[in-house]
């Protein structure tokens, strides 16, 4: 995927962001977007906590039991894509 299919991506999540499931957001993180960045971490833990470092910016996503990542984490995540250069809160999806 490159770049601009991304924030394609990005700005489709940010447009729903009470839509998001966690496994699609792991999924654009781990297989899409650390390809971008050397400072790219994502440890693999077992629990329910999942701490991501993208371009030095470090945010953490809780897995939900259930159901979609809660908008808090997904803010989180935004605010770390914006600040890598990734999305524009000023563009339209």
């Amino acid at each position: 995927m490159d770049e601009a299919r991304i924030k394609k991506e990005i700005a489709k999540i940010a447009s729903s962001p009470k839509n998001v499931r966690f496994e699609s957001l792991v999924t654009l993180l781990d297989n899409h977007v650390r390809h971008l960045f050397l400072q790219y971490n994502h440890p693999s833990g077992k629990g329910s906590h999942h701490a991501f470092t993208v371009g030095g910016r470090t945010f953490t996503i809780v897995k939900p039991k259930q159901g979609c990542v809660k908008k808090v984490y997904i803010d989180y995540f935004l605010e770390a894509m914006e600040e890598v250069g990734l999305y524009d809160p000023e563009e339209e999806a």
